[in-house]
């Protein structure tokens, strides 16, 4: 497995969205940046976090340069380390640049997993 994504995590209710890493900075009324993202929200590490519930409007850079803004709300935190972002008001546009950006990192990592297996059989 590859150890920069570390283990996988295990949960009793499947995620609705699948997650890819993104890491680049993000402003959520204060400044971290993201560990990952879905088309349904994103991972934010910072020590500025909010409480569960707390609406929060946010700003980030997809790869290429894609400026995303928007609105959502925190449904996770764990104090000063992280928070999970749900996305809520979001241009089509901008939904539609996540969902691909998603999309094709999901690929690319399913691509360097095989390869990795191929080379390295378990």
């Amino acid at each position: 497995m590859d150890e920069e994504r570390g283990a996988r995590e295990t949960r009793k209710v499947p995620r609705r969205h699948p997650r890819v890493r993104l890491v680049t900075q993000v402003e959520a009324t204060s400044l971290g940046r993201t560990e990952n993202i879905s088309e349904g929200g994103m991972l934010v590490v910072t020590r500025d976090t909010f409480e569960p519930g707390t609406e929060v409007k946010f700003r980030f850079s997809l790869p290429g340069g894609r400026s995303i803004e928007g609105y959502g709300k925190v449904i996770h935190s764990k104090s000063k380390t992280q928070m999970g972002i749900e996305f809520g008001d979001l241009k089509q546009e901008d939904r539609k640049a996540i969902a691909t950006f998603v999309r094709e990192a999901a690929e690319e990592e399913g691509s360097a997993d095989d390869t990795s297996e191929e080379s390295n059989p378990a």
